[in-house]
């Protein structure tokens, strides 16, 4: 395909269409949130549980709302119960489906200990043994419906009280529809940013480093990369990456040419965070490695860390369908999640 020319999307379920409603979705999924919100509910803590693009908004939330939240909070992506978590904590339980069996045990436990529980779901059996729910739209794969799940919770925690700060949902609806005049499926290549680094993305492993404010983001991304590209990808986290990562690519010269870096970064880092990053691309493009740069606008309060997560979500959902569309990839094939699914429902194997 050549510079100039649109890509050739492979898309018959419609997942670049959806992407496209992302600033609907957000806008939809906030107002859910702020009306199943009790006003006044007091907690000691918040636990969410969730797993995959559900346990992704978890995620986000949490790098966001350390800005915010006065009181500590848990992401569990597992069946374990943290045994910290005790009544006076309130549960957030995220689960498309509403069958997640990791989300409901944990649920379970939450409430066999007194804790009180909200669901956000489109039904199943989560819906049926939590009172409160934050329904969710129907008829999507959950990543496709991301942004409603993602800013419901947001919602219900300014609806409640819980978060000081409003959510800046204007200011994100903006956000993410100047990516789509930018970055959409009508943009040639040759004025599409998202396009040109899907295509130096959809041979080699994707290795995305992320700075503290961008490390949801970059776990969606590589979600993203997975299920709808079809492609691994790994993250780390800058600086914690420079104390054993590096190392391993100083000493495994021979592996580097399968990988190519993508660094997730915002404008007014800190000079030591500065130092490492530029040490960091200076030393890998020496190795001959790959390294491209996504800086996003300078971060230095809850409301506009929102911003930019919404900003880059969307920029990264671009360039997952495009990765897709370049490997031939549909994004709605997910038959080996399936696969596993069908094999846990037969539980367990005898040899």
């Amino acid at each position: 395909m050549q510079a100039g020319m649109t890509f050739q999307h492979n898309d018959p379920t419609g997942f670049v269409a959806a992407i496209q409603r992302k600033a609907e979705l957000l806008q939809a999924g906030h107002k859910a949130g702020m009306e199943a919100a009790p006003p006044g509910l007091r907690a000691d803590g918040l636990l969410f549980t969730g797993m995959g693009f559900s346990g992704f908004a978890a995620d986000l939330v949490r790098d966001s709302a350390t800005r915010d939240l006065d009181i500590p909070f848990t992401v569990v992506k597992h069946y374990q119960f943290p045994h910290h978590v005790k009544p006076g904590w309130h549960v957030i339980a995220m689960s498309y489906s509403g069958d997640t069996e990791e989300t409901l045990t944990v649920t379970r436990e939450a409430l066999r200990r007194g804790i009180d529980v909200t669901a956000f779901c489109t039904g199943g059996k989560l819906s049926q043994i939590v009172k409160r729910n934050v329904m969710q739209p129907a008829g999507y794969q959950p990543r496709a419906a991301f942004a409603h799940n993602w800013f419901s919770v947001l919602g219900f925690l300014e609806g409640s009280g819980l978060m000081k700060d409003r959510v800046p949902v204007g200011a994100c609806v903006a956000a993410v529809e100047g990516v789509d005049r930018t970055c959409g499926p009508e943009i040639p290549e040759d004025e599409n940013e998202a396009m040109q680094l899907a295509r130096r993305l959809a041979g080699p492993v994707p290795k995305i480093y992320a700075t503290p404010s961008f490390y949801g983001v970059a776990t969606h991304f590589r979600g993203t990369l997975n299920e709808n590209a079809k492609k691994i990808a790994e993250i780390d986290l800058v600086p914690e990456c420079n104390h054993n990562d590096l190392t391993g690519w100083g000493g495994d010269a021979e592996n580097r040419k399968h990988y190519a870096v993508v660094c997730l970064s915002h404008t007014d880092q800190n000079p030591e965070m500065l130092k490492r990053l530029a040490f960091m691309e200076k030393r890998y493009r020496e190795w001959g490695v790959p390294w491209h740069n996504k800086t996003f606008q300078g971060i230095h309060s809850f409301r506009e860390h929102v911003i930019e997560q919404a900003r880059a979500v969307q920029f990264f959902d671009y360039v997952s369908v495009y990765v897709a569309a370049l490997r031939g990839q549909d994004p709605a094939n997910i038959k080996d999640i399936a696969a596993l699914k069908a094999f846990l429902r037969k539980g367990p194997q005898v040899h």
